[in-house]
C-alpha cells in the first residue's frame, strides 16, 4: 500500500469520526443558501495566516464535500505546461465548535493526466526554482495524484489571549508514461502556531511557520533499452548542462520560515484587518544518490515580505468587501563549482571548489479588489459583483561573467465579474460571468547571439516562456451554480452543481485555451 493511498484512509477515518463528534453539537437553525460563502465574509480572520482566528467564528458547524472534474485543453501556455488535462478531485472542508474550541479541517485528492508537457520531470515545474530536470521526448502522457491534509485548533484562554495551531501535510507522486520516465514524488509539512491578544477596541495577533518540503525525482528506463537519453538540468534563463545515462537522479530539500503579525480595528463603520508577513527559505538540490554532485543545480535562496489590508461593511441589506495585498519577492540563485577526485575508498567524489551568484530575480505584486454582494435579507444574497485590478513587476538577471543578461516586464491585469440569484422555492439558479483583461506595460529581454555562450542555453524554450508572460490577453468566463435546499436534518443542508467554462485568447495571436470546470457536492 503507497504512502498515498494510506495517508487517504487515515483521513478518511478522521473525517468520520470528525461529524461524529459534530452531530453531538447542535447546528445553526438559520435556513439559506450561499451558507459556506457568507460565513467566510462574517470572520476577517480566515482571510489571514493566523489561526487563533478561527476564535471569532460564529457558534456553527458547516462545511461542504465536493467532487470536481476538470478538462483544459488549448496552446496557450508555457513550454513545461500542458496542452491537455484531465482532472478530477474530491474535497472537503468543514468548520465546528466543540466545548469552545474551534476546529478546521479540509481534506483534498487530485488526479490527473497531462500530456504537452516538455523539458520537465518535476511535479510542478512553475512553483519558482530556477532548478529544473528535464528531457525533450515529446508526446507522453503524465499521470499525477496528489493529496492535502489541513487540520487547524483554536482556543480562547483566557479573556485576554486566544492560541492557535495549524498543521498542513501534503505527498504527491507523478510519473511519465515514455521512456526515460521521471517517478516524482513529493512531501510537504508545515506548522504554524498563533496567538491573538485581546484588547477593549482591538486584536493583536501573531504567528509563526515553519515549513519542509521535499521532491525526490528518479529517471528510469522500463521499457525501451535507449543507451543514451538524454538529460538537461537547467540553471535559469534556459542556461543548462546535459549528461547522457540509463539512470539520473535528482534531489530537492527546502526548509522555509516565516513570521506574521496582524491587527484588527473599527474604522468608521468598516471593520479593519492589517497583516504583515515575512518569509525565508532555502532550497538545495542535489544530484545522484551514493555519489552527490550540485555542479549541475545550486541553491535557491528567497525572502518574501507581504502586506494585506481587508476592510469589511456588513449590514442587513448588503456586504462590501475592500482588499489590498502586495508582496515583494528577492530571489538568488547560487551555484558551484566542483571537481571529481577519487577518495580513500577509490570512489568518485565531488569537492566544491567556489559557490557564485548566478541567479537573481525580483517581483512586486499588487492586487486592489472590492466586492458587493446584494442581500435580501441578512442571509440571502440578491446579486454579487467584484472588480479587481492587479500590477506585476518583474526582473531576472543571469550573470554569466563578463556578461549580464536580463529579462524585465510589467503588467497590469483588470477583472470584473457580476453574478445574480433567482430563487425558486427550495432551488438556486445563479448564472455569471467574469472578465478579465491582461496588457504588457513594458518588457526588455536581453539573451546572447555568441555561438559560444548560445550553446549551452535553450533561448528558444525562455524566449517562449517570456512571451506568453507578457502577451495581452482577453478572458471570458460564464458559470452557472444552481443550489437545490433539502429539508432540516442533522448532516446535509443543501446540494450543490457548478460549472463553469473559461476562455482565454491572446490578443494579436491565434493561441487560446480554453477550460471546463464541473463540480458537484453538498453542504452540512
Amino acid at each position: 500500500m503507497t504512502k498515498l493511498q494510506i495517508a487517504l484512509i487515515l483521513s478518511l477515518s478522521f473525517l468520520t469520526a470528525e461529524r461524529g463528534l459534530a452531530n453531538n453539537v447542535q447546528k445553526d437553525s438559520t435556513y439559506s443558501f450561499h451558507l459556506l460563502k457568507l460565513f467566510k465574509l462574517k470572520n476577517q480572520w480566515l482571510g489571514s495566516g493566523n489561526i487563533a482566528g478561527l476564535t471569532f467564528n460564529a457558534n456553527q458547524n458547516i462545511g461542504e464535500v465536493f467532487g470536481e472534474y476538470k478538462l483544459a485543453d488549448g496552446d496557450s501556455k508555457r513550454v513545461r505546461e500542458a496542452s491537455h488535462i484531465d482532472n478530477y478531485s474530491l474535497s472537503t472542508e468543514s468548520y465546528l465548535v466543540i466545548n469552545d474550541t474551534y476546529f478546521y479541517g479540509k481534506l483534498a485528492y487530485q488526479n490527473s493526466d497531462e500530456t504537452g508537457n516538455l523539458y520537465t520531470g518535476l511535479f510542478n515545474p512553475y512553483r519558482g526554482n530556477p532548478y529544473i530536470i528535464g528531457d525533450s521526448i515529446p508526446g507522453a502522457n503524465i499521470h499525477k495524484e496528489s493529496f492535502n491534509l489541513s487540520g487547524g485548533v483554536a482556543k480562547k484562554l483566557t479573556d485576554n489571549l486566544s492560541f492557535g495551531l495549524l498543521a498542513d501535510y501534503h505527498i504527491g507522486k507523478s510519473a511519465k508514461q515514455k521512456d526515460p520516465r521521471p517517478r516524482t514524488v513529493i512531501t510537504d509539512f508545515s506548522l504554524h502556531p498563533s496567538i491573538i491578544i485581546h484588547f477593549p477596541t482591538n486584536n493583536l495577533g501573531f504567528d509563526l511557520a515553519y515549513r519542509n518540503k521535499k521532491e525526490d525525482i528518479d529517471y528510469l528506463q522500463v521499457v525501451t533499452n535507449d543507451p543514451d537519453p538524454t538529460y538537461f538540468m537547467f540553471k535559469g534563463m534556459g542556461f543548462y548542462s546535459s549528461e547522457t545515462g540509463d539512470t539520473k537522479s535528482r534531489f530537492f530539500n527546502q526548509n522555509s520560515i516565516s513570521a506574521g503579525v496582524q491587527l484588527d480595528t473599527k474604522l468608521s463603520e468598516f471593520s479593519s484587518l492589517t497583516e504583515i508577513r515575512a518569509t525565508y527559505s532555502k532550497e538545495i538540490t542535489e544530484d545522484g544518490t551514493t555519489t552527490i554532485k550540485k555542479a549541475d543545480a545550486g541553491d535557491w535562496k528567497t525572502f518574501t515580505i507581504e502586506l494585506n489590508q481587508q476592510f469589511t461593511k456588513y449590514t442587513q441589506s448588503a456586504i462590501q468587501k475592500i482588499t489590498f495585498g502586495s508582496s515583494y519577492f528577492d530571489g538568488d540563485g547560487i551555484e558551484y563549482i566542483q571537481d571529481a577526485i577519487l577518495n580513500d575508498n577509490n570512489k568518485t567524489e565531488y569537492i566544491t571548489l567556489s559557490k557564485n551568484l548566478k541567479l537573481n530575480r525580483k517581483e512586486f505584486d499588487a492586487t486592489l479588489e472590492y466586492k458587493f454582494l446584494k442581500l435580501y435579507n441578512h442571509e440571502q444574497i440578491n446579486w454579487e459583483s467584484r472588480v479587481y485590478a492587479h500590477y506585476k513587476l518583474k526582473t531576472e538577471k543571469y550573470y554569466y561573467i563578463p556578461e549580464i543578461f536580463n529579462a524585465d516586464y510589467a503588467n497590469i491585469e483588470l477583472g470584473v465579474n457580476f453574478e445574480k440569484d433567482f430563487y425558486f422555492g427550495k432551488m438556486c439558479f445563479a448564472p455569471g460571468l467574469q472578465l478579465n483583461y491582461r496588457h504588457n506595460l513594458d518588457q526588455e529581454l536581453n539573451l546572447s547571439n555568441d555561438e559560444t555562450i548560445t550553446r549551452r542555453q535553450n533561448k528558444q524554450l525562455y524566449t517562449l516562456d517570456f512571451v506568453y508572460d507578457t502577451a495581452d490577453f482577453l478572458n471570458i468566463s460564464p458559470r452557472i451554480n444552481c443550489t437545490y435546499k433539502l429539508p432540516k436534518s442533522e448532516n446535509i443542508d443543501e446540494l450543490f452543481f457548478k460549472i463553469r467554462y473559461e476562455f482565454r485568447e491572446v490578443i494579436n495571436s491565434n493561441e487560446n485555451i480554453g477550460i471546463l470546470t464541473a463540480k458537484l457536492g453538498f453542504m452540512f
